[in-house]
């Protein structure tokens, strides 16, 4: 490969923060950027004895990677999160807002507490996570990236998840005020749009607090929907780490307040 093509895609030196890192999209994406050469912080809810594999197969191939628990719908811990990652990293440069909740469940039977969970955690969460890093970047006086994990059902809905597109919605227009108050900072903050990708243990996450019926009715939509993708298939997480690679890398420098969509052809349907 060209020696400028590989440096465009050279992380080396560069710090990552990806939150919901430890299993799914978050680990596809901690897996391509720690390849890229970045050190990552994974900041997840799942105890350190669940994220141990994900941290043993990483640190086994020789990538720089750490883990924080943290259940980010707390704003307080989120000084700590950045001075933690600065301490033993060394630098902050990138921020990957990936946490978030995914529960089917029809406006029907929507009930409050879903409601507040998913908008606290997919929305709330990444908007308040950005300031801190934005502050803290702004006061290294260094520009960085931020990259917000949205839907493509922020688009377009697939249904029963009016409470989940409702929050990546927010999280799109989100993306794009942003990147118009960071860009003094030398700040980009782009989003990506995935479609349907399989993550071990979504169906699991999904499930909380969901009947056997729902369950049923969740995989029957989901069959449906990959056999109308053009692509025929779902996606992978590495997949969508290529394209959070991409928006991180040198190769992205005059793009900001954009959406990637990762999606398998799904908006085309």
């Amino acid at each position: 490969m060209n020696a400028n093509i590989e440096k465009l895609f050279n992380l080396s030196g560069k710090t990552a923060i990806v939150t919901g890192g430890a299993m799914g999209i978050g680990k596809g994406i901690a897996r391509r950027l720690a390849e890229a050469g970045a050190g990552v912080m994974i900041v997840d809810l799942v105890s350190k004895e669940d994220a141990q594999q994900t941290l043993d197969e990483f640190q086994s191939s020789g990538h720089h990677v750490a883990f924080l628990q943290a259940d980010l719908r707390d704003i307080s811990r989120y000084e700590a999160i950045l001075s933690d990652t600065l301490q033993k990293f060394g630098s902050l440069d990138i921020l990957i807002n990936n946490a978030g909740i995914f529960n089917y469940a029809p406006v029907s039977t929507l009930s409050e507490d879903l409601w507040d969970r998913t908008i606290d955690l997919n929305l709330k969460a990444t908007a308040f996570l950005s300031k801190a890093f934005m502050k803290r970047l702004a006061e290294l006086k260094k520009g960085g990236r931020i990259i917000n994990i949205s839907s493509v059902d922020s688009m377009k809905p697939t249904g029963n998840l009016s409470h989940y597109d409702a929050s990546k919605g927010g999280v799109r227009m989100l993306t794009r005020a942003l990147a118009k108050e960071a860009a003094q900072f030398g700040i980009l903050v782009n989003e990506i749009a995935p479609g349907g990708v399989n993550t071990p243990g979504v169906m699991k996450m999904a499930g909380t607090q969901m009947s056997e019926e729902q369950i049923e009715a969740m995989k029957a939509q989901s069959q449906a929907f990959m056999k109308m993708l053009p692509l025929h298939r779902m996606g992978e997480p590495e997949e969508i780490g290529n394209a959070a690679l991409f928006l991180a890398s040198e190769a992205s420098t005059y793009m900001t307040g954009s959406t990637l969509v990762v999606d398998g052809g799904m908006l085309l349907m």
